[in-house]
């Protein structure tokens, strides 16, 4: 039965008023396996795709890597977006106020129009530009080429995205995480499909190589897209969009959503241009110890598929227990995923320390490449499980409403910590590829200590979004 205006349950939802450990538990794993099931298989699908383009040589390793960062700066008005719909639906489903609830998801597809045809037309330009200032000296032409054709081929593809994007997050945000890993998950695989066909020209296909990649990619995001509208047009979900809903800009509920995405959106951009900072960094090493770095980065999913799934369900929970007047209920919630995260990524970390090598060797067959690969996922493996912590806490206050502060610690962690401390250990102490990543989790655990001591500082019960 699905939900109604008036509040009741829907099949495969949980209230999240309950009061025993048992079923409190139960409601967590309900939130989290999708959330981990989407991740997983979502790190597995471009570990595929990685390992496919790595056939054509390190060069396409590296093309793809250029693409990645611009790629993610476009992203980051919606992921801002995202976090402000996901926090909105799920104190409107804690307030059992569907009306509200509803028109977020609308007001924040109407947003997402207008800002895709605003970062789309500024990136079809910027993109050599841009491509050829995170390249640097020391990358071949033949890489930056490929990467810029690459990503032109993406922008054309982003609208795509960014829709689904803005559907998965009102999805989450009212607790249904199933339709988000179902939507993701048919991407995934209709990409990977796609790529074996179109890179190397199999079954009869053009042999397209890098650009057979980034086709590849954008029709799985049209798939992905689809399976979205289908699951909230029809899918008999809490939040669904209806045709026939007069369409436009509700000015009350817009506010609502800028006042969480506007600081996430600062935070966000504080990322990108960290993330910017930091890639300039390792390119400068050259073309090998960057496509270490991007096979070790690419591998490195595997390690955050834990902090962000239970981080989304962290989200969901503390919305949901603050729109229903409990921030004693999100506390609870909030340890319990934090404890059973834990447990998981310890077994995530023991397959990257002793597996890397092995997991490595599916990308390249250069020892060099696999040597700083395993080397780079040892360093992270041991910092794993406080890592996903992290992710824990940070989605929580996420929840919450709590978004300036997140715009604070990814100032000190992605502007600050990563890349000074990059500088420093290449620079002053040549540690290579090896500082790089030092920094990379000195940068996860100075943002845990930060986002730990504001959580239990308790500041987030009192945020009105």
């Amino acid at each position: 039965m699905a939900f109604n205006s008036k509040g009741g349950s829907a099949n495969h939802q949980i209230d999240i008023e309950v009061e025993s450990k048992k079923e409190r538990r139960k409601l967590i794993i309900a939130l989290t396996w999708p959330s981990l099931a989407e991740n997983f298989l979502s790190s597995l699908m471009s570990m595929a795709d990685m390992i496919m383009v790595g056939g054509l040589g390190a060069y396409a390793i590296s093309a793809i890597g250029l693409a990645t960062q611009p790629k993610f700066i476009m992203m980051a008005a919606f992921m801002a977006m995202g976090v402000g719909t996901t926090a909105l639906v799920a104190r409107f489903k804690g307030a059992r106020d569907l009306d509200s609830a509803n028109n977020t998801l609308r007001q924040s597809l109407l947003l997402n129009v207008i800002l895709t045809v605003i970062v789309c037309g500024v990136m079809v330009f910027m993109a050599e530009p841009l491509i050829r200032w995170i390249a640097g000296g020391e990358l071949s032409e033949q890489t930056i080429r490929e990467g810029i054709t690459y990503f032109k081929i993406q922008v054309y593809g982003f609208p795509t995205m960014s829709l689904t994007f803005t559907i998965n997050a009102a999805l989450r945000g009212a607790g249904n995480t199933r339709a988000a890993f179902f939507n993701t998950s048919a991407a995934n695989i209709v990409n990977v499909a796609l790529n074996y066909c179109l890179i190397n020209g199999a079954f009869g296909f053009p042999r397209l190589e890098v650009v057979g990649a980034s086709i590849a990619t954008v029709i799985g995001q049209f798939v992905g897209l689809l399976m979205a509208i289908y699951a909230a047009v029809w899918g008999g979900n809490y939040v669904s969009l209806k045709i026939k809903e007069r369409w436009r800009f509700d000015f009350s509920m817009v506010k609502r959503i800028f006042n969480i995405g506007v600081p996430a959106l600062v935070e966000q951009v504080i990322m990108r241009v960290g993330m910017l900072w930091f890639t300039t960094i390792v390119t400068a090493l050259g073309d090998l110890s960057y496509a270490a770095h991007m096979v070790a980065m690419n591998i490195q999913q595997l390690s955050f598929t834990t902090g962000m799934a239970f981080g989304t369900a962290a989200t969901t929970l503390m919305g949901q227990s603050l729109g229903r007047k409990r921030p004693d209920l999100a506390r609870i919630y909030v340890k319990m995923t934090q404890n059973l995260s834990y447990i998981v990524s310890i077994a995530i970390a023991l397959v990257l320390f002793f597996g890397g090598s092995l997991l490595s060797g599916l990308y390249t067959d250069d020892a060099v490449i696999i040597a700083l690969a395993a080397a780079m996922l040892k360093i992270v493996a041991v910092v794993n499980p406080i890592s996903n912590a992290r992710l824990v806490y940070v989605s929580a206050l996420r929840g919450a409403g709590d978004a300036r502060f997140m715009a604070v610690i990814t100032f000190i962690g992605v502007l600050l910590v990563r890349p000074l401390m990059s500088l420093l250990l290449i620079n002053v102490f040549h540690f290579g590829l090896h500082g790089v990543w030092v920094a990379l989790v000195s940068d996860s655990l100075v943002c845990f200590i930060i986002a730990g001591i504001r959580y239990r500082g308790g500041k987030w019960a009192e945020i009105q979004v």
